[in-house]
């Protein structure tokens, strides 16, 4: 049996802060029946900075090779070959800085905007980089709430949102209030999805990264979801007006969130158009959750993730 190490730094804090946490964890022991693991993950200060990785055949100065939490390193010992896996919001060391080393065979990166990373690595490397899946944030069963929005006839008529806004979304705080409910935390993950399965439509606005916990999460619970499309892909990418609802991108909107009350009122236009086409909004809810039944639910995504990396 070959032999693998796997670098991930976690600690008693981070273990159970993310689902991607717990996904490292599966990931790790689905790994167990396939290769002779030797785990280098645990690290004391793996909630506050970066943990340093020097793998056997590192072309990177020592202490350039650095993973966040979010990160996932799969290294063979007998070839020297690994693979990197990341979550994270922006492009890192871990990410980047191996990217001309020939051993390194695969990238997943979760917020994968094709041009932003093809504009930090050579041509002859880009082959090696490739979308991924991305995560729920919480912890907690979604299927649970799933099945709780399915004994609801009736939804409420607007579109649903919760999270940080005026600093970090400012285009949330144009939004016509009567086309939309939310904007600040609500108070705990049970509380904001029994609120948000009683909606018709949840709205999808980035953070740190294009892609966030939300839209997982309204995939999850067949809420189907409106935004600007997406210039970051999934791997399978998410289909517009298939997977969720799609609005056309102004070429002067880069990030979704800065958008002003132009962009604003694209997005309630939009609304005010499916808002009543019950078929459609069944549509979108019914692929969505297929979606994310096949490549994203924790039954599937640990496979899915191995199919893609192809081991």
């Amino acid at each position: 049996m070959r032999k693998i190490i796997v670098h991930n730094p976690c600690n008693e804090h981070t273990r159970y802060f993310r689902m991607y946490n717990l996904f490292w964890d599966e990931l790790t022991e689905e790994l167990k029946k396939r290769f002779e693991v030797i785990e280098n993950r645990y690290y004391k200060l793996a909630n506050q900075e970066r943990f340093e990785v020097n793998l056997k055949n590192q072309t990177s100065n020592k202490g350039d090779f650095l993973l966040l939490e979010c990160e996932y390193v799969i290294e063979f010992l007998d070839t020297g070959e690994f693979y990197v896996l990341s979550v994270s919001d922006d492009l890192t060391h871990a990410i980047l800085n191996e990217s001309s080393n020939p051993l390194l065979k695969k990238v997943l990166i979760s917020q994968f905007d094709r041009e932003k990373v093809m504009g930090h690595v050579q041509n002859e490397f880009h082959e090696k980089y490739e979308p991924w899946i991305y995560f729920p944030c919480t912890i907690d069963d979604l299927e649970v709430h799933f099945e709780k929005r399915k004994t609801l006839n009736t939804f409420i008529d607007k579109m649903y949102f919760r999270g940080t806004s005026i600093n970090d979304r400012p285009i949330v705080t144009y939004i016509n209030q009567n086309y939309l409910n939310g904007y600040n935390p609500i108070g705990g993950p049970t509380t904001y999805f029994n609120d948000l399965i009683n909606y018709k439509i949840g709205l999808s606005v980035g953070g740190r990264g294009e892609l966030c916990y939300r839209d997982i999460e309204y995939l999850a619970l067949g809420v189907p979801f409106i935004r600007f499309e997406y210039r970051s892909s999934l791997n399978p990418n998410l289909i517009p007006n298939f997977h969720y609802i799609s609005v056309n991108r102004p070429e002067d909107l880069t990030m979704d969130r800065l958008g002003d009350n132009e962009h604003a009122e694209l997005i309630e236009q939009r609304f005010l158009e499916v808002k009543d086409d019950t078929e459609f909004l069944e549509f979108i809810s019914k692929n969505g959750r297929e979606y994310y039944n096949t490549y994203l639910n924790k039954n599937n995504n640990v496979y899915h993730t191995l199919n893609i990396l192809g081991i």
